[in-house]
């Protein structure tokens, strides 16, 4: 058990130092760049306590807040998709889901089908941009502007995670 709690450690810090110092630094059209720090909620292991799982989820939002210069924004979005990844997984795999976290990422990449694994990623990322954007522009006049920014920047999202979540899952046990 030690060695999965070094191993998400270990993920904690190496995708905040790659988001914090590359991705961060993106900027497609100066307004859109990518968030790969998903892929900690997206990989976190399902057997790992929930109430662990989410203050986790907050400090690495907290961190990454730090990084992007924000104020809250990342934590309540993290905690936010922490929250709702449970659900999300049973809607998306359905009886294929396992609560008890038997099943490691490997298995949900090799056993489900491609639209499975776009939908849970996708919904995951829009709720997280979604939100993000929301909180950041803190006002409904700026609903377009929100849901644009959240499409495009959904969509750099989805295929930078999928290639490094498909090259983690390569590399798993």
């Amino acid at each position: 058990m030690s060695n999965l709690y070094f191993i998400i450690a270990f993920r904690f810090v190496l995708i905040l130092i790659v988001q914090g110092l590359i991705f961060n630094k993106f900027d497609l059209f100066g307004l859109y760049d990518p968030h790969i720090s998903i892929i900690f909620v997206l990989i976190f292991p399902i057997k790992t306590n929930r109430i662990f799982f989410l203050i986790i989820s907050f400090f690495f939002g907290l961190i990454l807040d730090y990084f992007s210069n924000s104020i809250g924004i990342n934590a309540a979005a993290f905690v936010t998709i922490a929250f709702l990844k449970p659900y999300i997984m049973n809607f998306v795999f359905g009886n294929f889901y396992d609560p008890h976290g038997i099943k490691i990422l490997k298995d949900y990449i090799q056993d489900s089908t491609i639209y499975q694994k776009v939908l849970f990623v996708l919904i995951i990322i829009l709720i997280h941009h979604f939100i993000m954007f929301s909180l950041e522009s803190f006002t409904i006049d700026q609903i377009k502007v929100v849901i644009k920014k959240t499409f495009y920047t959904s969509l750099l999202s989805l295929f930078f995670c999928s290639s490094l979540i498909y090259l983690l899952a390569q590399n798993e046990r």
